[in-house]
């Protein structure tokens, strides 16, 4: 592995709404890199508990406060006031292990041409315990064709972007409620070579406040990013790739929507039930169906 004064600086940007109860976790794995940040800044995304408050408790840290804009406006906001060559955005609920930013700078440094450098996740709860030991799948090429057909990467915090790649196609789509990471990661690998490696390098949380606990966001906003790259196909193989993506997508959180309205309406949340229904309807009227049939 190369010398840390051979490898590109990294910002570290963690964007934070109402997760200050996490955010020291965060933070503090971030210090205990073997490559140390460039710099460390927390964009508070307008929360109302104590976040901005933890940030500061951390003289390194730089902090920033926004009215409430989502995820990806943060993680434009602090893309755009950090000036280091690589770039990590750091979910406030996640975890970098200590190695995270030399295995991602190390291979960004070896190789000019990638746009990011990924690694592995795993899944941790809400005390900080492994929840599971499933391993994501390992992709060494053709990643944007499997992209289209899932999305593969199952955190963006266990990846180093360099950053005049974000850069260079503007960023974090504001207009997505979800799925903004996934995609982003398309838009850059459509246009760029982007590397993963098999290193756990970040723990996701999974807890109660989760968006992705919401599979009508997730259904809606994940169908919507695989809409977009519809007129970018180069090919027949990026054609039947997207459209296995779409019934990917819809057979795992369609069904998964299915069964949060079937358990909405059995609690007599019936306002909720039947939005939620709606959603299903228009994304996946399959899966629709079937609950009807269910039900019925």
């Amino acid at each position: 592995m190369s010398s840390s004064d051979e490898l590109p600086r990294v910002s570290v940007i963690i964007p934070c709404f109402n997760q200050g109860h996490f955010l020291a976790e965060a933070i503090e794995s971030v210090l205990s890199q073997t490559l140390p940040a460039g710099e460390v800044i927390v964009i508070d995304d307008g929360s109302a508990d104590n976040s901005y408050e933890v940030a500061g408790r951390y003289l390194s840290v730089r902090r920033q406060r926004q009215r409430n804009g989502g995820v990806a406006a943060a993680r434009n906001r602090g893309l755009a006031v950090s000036d280091c060559e690589c770039v990590v955005f750091l979910d406030a609920d996640d975890r970098l292990l200590p190695n995270a930013l030399e295995l991602g700078a190390s291979a960004l440094a070896k190789r000019p041409s990638v746009a990011f450098a990924a690694g592995m996740s795993r899944d941790i709860d809400g005390t900080g315990a492994v929840a599971t030991h499933e391993r994501q799948p390992l992709v060494s090429q053709d990643h944007y064709l499997r992209l289209l057909q899932d999305c593969f990467i199952w955190s963006g915090s266990s990846i180093v972007y360099r950053r005049r790649a974000v850069q260079s196609i503007h960023g974090f789509d504001e207009s997505l409620a979800a799925a903004d990471d996934y995609d982003l990661y398309l838009r850059i690998a459509r246009r760029f070579p982007v590397y993963c490696h098999d290193t756990v390098v970040t723990e996701y949380r999974r807890h109660a406040t989760n968006t992705t606990r919401d599979s009508a966001i997730v259904l809606t906003s994940q169908l919507e990013v695989l809409r977009r790259q519809r007129s970018l196909l180069r090919n027949r193989r990026e054609r039947t790739a997207r459209r296995a993506g779409v019934r990917l997508t819809r057979r795992r959180h369609g069904c998964e929507l299915a069964r949060q309205i079937a358990a909405e309406w059995r609690a007599r949340r019936r306002g909720r039930a039947l939005r939620d229904a709606r959603t299903l309807a228009r994304r996946d009227p399959v899966s629709l169906a079937r609950l009807l049939v269910g039900l019925a």
